[in-house]
């Protein structure tokens, strides 16, 4: 039983390769015709005039046999399949070739030759998902038994003049098993290339965003970018470290795992873009939708006031968010990291450290760019290492109160 995926991605490619086929033939055909129609044209015998139609005929009916496959490729929707039109194809060649066969035997000539050569194309390159060659090859071999059985009405003649075709469509058969046993391998090894490739973007797309592995993976580099209002924030577990002094170290990373896993669904959810863990911290940035990280902020304290009413413990979040210029690109060539950079980085890691368990501090920068949708309530001025004195608010909930 022919599995359907085999079958289709069989038919797209003996498709493919039959109209590449046909395009050539289109090209040669009448140079080909040219020499062989000539001389017969020329020649006045009465066998040379007989044999002229014949051939004329079958010329036109493979240029027009060709003619179809290329159409039916641009104005059939791939949508619609190839199997189909692969086997009416593989059909309609098999009679062409049956007719130059009985043709030649009939008149003499090369029609015996043609035959031969036209089989072996069908054979190894018309390869069907199922099994319709083989049946095909035995009635053409019947209908090159006619000529003979006319001229002699002898069965031994008949026998005589068939040990060569049988040949041929012996070779042919064992040629179709072949070519199906091949391109089986073939697709195995296709879909294991491709479940590897899918495995590994995976990995890829879940280190990096995805607009940079697509351009690591188009260019082999990344270049770094500028943001003009980025959005960073931190978030630390408070008392974490005193918490897991009593856990084995199985149960500190399943902790850890719980939460962090709950955190990335969030900032997926809101299609922003986590950076690292580092310990018990854990970074996010926003490229343009400040409001949107302010909401995860909140998300994230309510998860992990959902896992201490599971768990019966009391962990808390410690939350900065700031928002400013900042780089972000990929650094190193083995193990690479994306992270960002700038001084937006270091005063959204000072605000967070900075802050209270259980509240998130965000900048004026941020507060002025969520204050439609968020309630913020200002806090005297801070000591920022490196910065001096700094306005900044706590982050209160959804609201249109705005500034208290």
């Amino acid at each position: 039983m022919v599995q359907p995926p085999f079958g289709a991605w069989l038919a797209r490619k003996s498709w493919a390769v039959g109209v590449r086929y046909c395009k050539a033939v289109m090209w040669v055909l009448p140079l080909a015709a040219l020499v062989m129609d000539v001389p017969l044209g020329l020649d006045t015998s009465p066998a040379a005039a007989a044999k002229l139609p014949w051939v004329v005929g079958w010329q036109i009916a493979v240029a027009l046999a060709c003619l179809a496959v290329v159409l039916t490729d641009r104005l059939l929707p791939a949508a619609a399949g190839r199997e189909p039109p692969l086997y009416i194809f593989c059909g309609v060649f098999m009679v062409l070739v049956t007719w130059v066969g009985v043709a030649g035997a009939y008149m003499g000539g090369t029609g015996l030759a043609i035959y031969a050569a036209g089989s072996t194309f069908i054979a190894a390159v018309i390869c069907t998902p199922m099994p319709v060659r083989r049946p095909m090859y035995a009635l053409s071999l019947v209908a090159l038994a006619v000529p003979a059985w006319d001229r002699t009405g002898d069965l031994m003649a008949v026998i005589a003049s068939l040990v060569n075709p049988f040949c041929v469509v012996v070779l042919c058969m064992e040629l179709d098993r072949f070519t199906y046993s091949r391109n089986r391998e073939l697709y195995g090894e296709t879909q294991r290339a491709e479940a590897e490739r899918i495995r590994a973007d995976k990995v890829l797309y879940n280190v990096l965003p995805a607009s940079i592995a697509d351009e690591l993976k188009r260019d082999d580099k990344v270049n770094a970018v500028k943001f003009e209002n980025m959005g960073v924030m931190f978030a630390d577990i408070v008392g974490f470290t005193a918490f897991s002094r009593g856990l084995p170290p199985d149960a500190l990373v399943m902790v850890l795992g719980q939460i962090f896993s709950s955190f990335d669904d969030l900032v997926e959810r809101h299609g922003l873009e986590k950076i690292k863990t580092i310990g018990d911290a854990y970074m996010v940035v926003s490229y343009q939708r400040i409001p949107s990280l302010c909401q995860l902020a909140l998300d994230m304290s309510a998860a992990v006031e959902r896992y201490n009413s599971a768990n019966g413990t009391q962990l808390s979040l410690r939350i900065g968010i700031h928002a400013g210029p900042a780089v972000a690109g990929v650094i190193g060539v083995k193990r690479f990291l994306y992270d960002v950079w700038g001084d937006t980085v270091n005063v959204a890691s000072r605000i967070e450290a900075s802050g209270k368990p259980g509240a998130i501090h965000v900048s004026e920068a941020v507060c002025l760019q969520a204050r439609e949708a968020f309630g913020f309530k200002a806090r005297e001025p801070i000591e920022l290492r490196g910065r001096g004195p700094m306005a900044t608010y706590w982050l209160l909930g959804s609201s249109a109160a705005g500034i208290s």
